[in-house]
């Protein structure tokens, strides 16, 4: 059974066609959450204690991820506000942002099963919003020539802390830490510059840390930002918390790297006809766009004119409507990637620009019942009811006898050949 929506898919791949399923390393879920996080926070990394750098302060902002992100923040926040209590800080002296990026605002609803009902409550929570330069303040440039224009909320707050979930990702090549400010709470100039295509690789890059300019400029400017603590969960396939890391940016993060790397690479025994793919189910199948996560772990295993098919619910559809613009106005993917190149960065050019480069690779064949098939047509992708439907289709185009390789989790997944 695969993760699909908030339920599961059953997929059932042909004996003659069948090479591997490949799936996270499994790690199990940690037997008391709430202690490991207290723990975490007890002995941060590269850091004093939250509450000893909380005295004095008057004013803290926490930066929680949105509704896209599988990160269970309302297990952090118990143990993490007594410690801000535990230093002398109020209720009404902390606040949380959440950290949408080009993301849509998340709903009071939403909210409240991301941080908890009582959070909501008794605290003031607001949504990034990228576009409005009123809210933001300019620190300068990075080293790498990147704009850092941040929420000034954040900037402004006496004690800055970050939470997130550290996974592979396909440009950062591990989401959390420093992901918390860059992108996630910064303007939509300083994304213009920072996911432009001279920061990112030609291939996906999950898993890709010492060099990557995309990581080392969002490191600089959560550093640029003055984080003062960031509190971090890994977690395995099954959304289970695995390790917390808490304390400095770029040394509690590292730690929760090193955990996250030991789940998510997984060797691949050779290269497949057809790669079935799937991002892990809701939030991560939300939309096309965040399900597209998948496909880059795709485009790795299937080989070149080969299939793959992917497995999202896609409850809201397409997702960010700049995508589907950008994909509908050309006529073929190659034009989608030069036009990325010659004009950079939009909301919804970056995806298109990621979607493109699969699309070029291989064909792609979409499980869902929640886009219409001409919206999808306009996107060079076909659509299929049913698993077993794709997979005929994907044979029909690739022969009988085509291999074929399941990925589980795919969005997380850090692919290596074997023998490489």
């Amino acid at each position: 059974m695969i993760p699909y929506g908030k339920g599961e898919m059953e997929v059932r791949i042909p004996g003659k066609n069948y090479v591997a399923t490949l799936r996270p390393h499994f790690k199990p879920g940690l037997k008391d959450e709430a202690e490991a996080v207290k723990k975490a926070l007890e002995k941060p990394i590269g850091t004093r204690r939250l509450k000893e750098i909380a005295r004095g302060r008057k004013s803290a902002v926490i930066v929680v991820n949105d509704i896209t992100r599988p990160t269970a923040t309302y297990k952090l926040l118990p143990h993490l506000l007594q410690e801000l209590k535990d230093g002398g800080m109020k209720e009404e002296q902390v606040q949380f942002l959440v950290a949408t990026g080009t993301h849509r605002d998340n709903t009071r609803e939403e909210l409240e099963g991301m941080l908890g009902k009582d959070v909501v409550r008794r605290f003031k929570v607001m949504n990034h919003h990228c576009q409005d330069e009123k809210i933001m303040v300019d620190l300068g440039k990075t080293s790498g020539g990147i704009p850092v224009v941040i929420n000034r909320l954040f900037w402004e707050a006496e004690l800055k802390i970050v939470t997130a979930t550290i996974a592979p990702h396909q440009g950062a090549g591990f989401s959390g830490g420093r992901k918390s400010v860059l992108p996630g709470i910064a303007s939509l100039a300083t994304l213009k510059q920072h996911h432009g295509f001279s920061m990112r690789s030609d291939r996906p890059a999950m898993g890709w840390v010492e060099g990557n300019p995309f990581h080392l400029n969002a490191l600089e400017a959560a550093k640029m930002a003055k984080t003062d603590f960031i509190l971090n969960t890994v977690q395995n396939d099954r959304k289970e918390i695995t390790q917390v890391v808490a304390g400095d940016v770029e040394k509690a993060w590292l730690e929760g790297v090193k955990a996250s790397r030991e789940i998510f690479e997984v060797k691949v025994p050779r290269p497949a006809d057809i790669v079935i793919t799937t991002p892990g189910g809701f939030p991560k199948d939300i939309d096309l766009y965040q399900s597209q996560k998948s496909m880059a772990s795709a485009e790795l295993v299937v080989k070149e004119g080969g299939t793959v098919i992917l497995l999202a619910e896609c409850r809201d559809g397409v997702g960010a409507h700049g995508f589907y613009e950008w994909m509908s106005a050309a006529t073929c993917p190659q034009e989608v990637i030069d036009r990325f190149i010659r004009e950079g960065y939009s909301i919804g050019a970056s995806k298109a620009w990621l979607f493109s480069r699969c699309l070029k690779r291989s064909d792609l064949i979409l499980v869902s019942k929640s886009i219409e098939d001409s919206i999808l047509e306009e996107m060079f992708t076909q659509r299929a009811d049913s698993v077993d439907g794709a997979i005929q289709m994907a044979l029909d185009r690739q022969g009988e006898n085509a291999e074929i390789i399941l990925l589980k989790n795919g969005s997380d997944m850090i692919p290596r050949f074997e023998g490489r």
